[in-house]
């Protein structure tokens, strides 16, 4: 498995986020977190399997909100090679 770091721009984003969600609508901003905070995890099996779309990133769209995580390539290093 990988170690997951989440730069000061990505929790900038995701605060930025949750205050959206939770302006719409109370205790979405709470689902919201939780459900990133999922895709994020899941990171730490499937990174590098996303498709790169700018540079040597890859990106995963989250499954219930729509923001990207992306990843860049030269901080996956997966068992059986590419």
């Amino acid at each position: 498995m990988i170690e997951i770091k989440i730069s000061e721009d990505a929790l900038c984003d995701l605060n930025e986020g949750f205050l959206f969600y939770e302006a719409q609508e109370a205790g979405l901003g709470d689902y919201f977190i939780a459900s990133i905070r999922f895709d994020i995890e899941s990171l730490k099996i499937s990174a590098g399997v996303h498709r790169t779309v700018y540079a040597d990133y890859h990106r995963m769209l989250g499954t219930t909100f729509p923001y990207g995580i992306s990843i860049p390539s030269s901080t996956v290093s997966l068992p059986f090679g590419r």
